[in-house]
């Protein structure tokens, strides 16, 4: 026995229109950078009233996650909307181990010529601002 219930739709031609993807929009990920920025100055003001030994290293480690934070928002975005993902993808991971890298590289050579500033404060402020930054992140850039 046939089924007739699908003959009507037999003689229909079904157009489908190539569907355009909406661009998507660029995250303002430059945000985060303001605020490790603000939170670094902030916490180096801080740390001059209250601790004025060490507010020379505060305001040196924060000057250097915002340069690397910076980098790091310069790099990932720098393909982002783009057709290939993979570019994205790799841009991404060349920024992260780029900031690394600015915090090493800025790091050690001021702990070998001024062995007389407290690493362990400066690593400190490098840890929180960068936990500080990442827990942000999904808050500030949309």
């Amino acid at each position: 026995m046939i089924n007739r219930a699908n003959d009507n739709n037999r003689d229909r031609t079904v157009v489908f229109q190539q569907a355009r993807p909406k661009p998507v929009p660029r995250p303002s990920a430059w945000r985060l950078v303001t605020c490790q920025a603000v939170t670094a100055l902030i916490l180096g003001l801080a740390v001059a009233v209250v601790i004025p030994d060490v507010w020379f290293e505060v305001m040196l480690a924060g000057a250097l996650c915002v340069v690397a934070q910076s980098y790091f928002t310069w790099r990932s975005l720098r393909h982002f909307g783009s057709r290939y993902t993979a570019l994205f993808v790799v841009a991404t991971s060349q920024g992260l181990f780029g900031k690394w890298i600015i915090l090493a590289a800025g790091l050690i050579p001021v702990w070998v010529t001024q062995p007389d500033l407290n690493a362990t404060t400066m690593l400190l402020v490098v840890v929180v601002l960068n936990t500080l930054s990442a827990m942000l992140a999904p808050i500030l850039v949309k």
